[in-house]
């Protein structure tokens, strides 16, 4: 599956969804530097650190439903006026 991933700066979820990668038995809601994917309604969400995401291999990427993201901050190419945008949803 060919996915078209981008780097946010924060995701603010409605709820604590995905597993903090640190430390499993705890979920996050509010998630820095991470990689998402829009696909449909959904988002795709790969939470590993910057240093992991080129090893390859295998690894656990998180499926949410859009309607469960309240905030999505990226970085925008220098050619637009603002260097950040940030998103809201509901």
């Amino acid at each position: 599956m060919a996915l078209n991933w981008r780097t946010v700066t924060l995701l603010d979820l409605d709820g604590k969804l995905i597993p903090n990668p640190n430390a499993s038995s705890q979920l996050l809601d509010r998630l820095h530097n991470v990689r998402v994917a829009v696909e449909g309604g959904f988002l795709h969400v790969d939470p590993r650190p910057a240093d992991q995401r080129d090893q390859g291999g295998e690894y656990d990427a998180f499926l949410i439903p859009a309607h469960a993201v309240l905030s999505v901050v990226y970085r925008v190419p220098a050619r637009a006026e603002a260097d950040e945008i940030e998103v809201r949803v509901g």
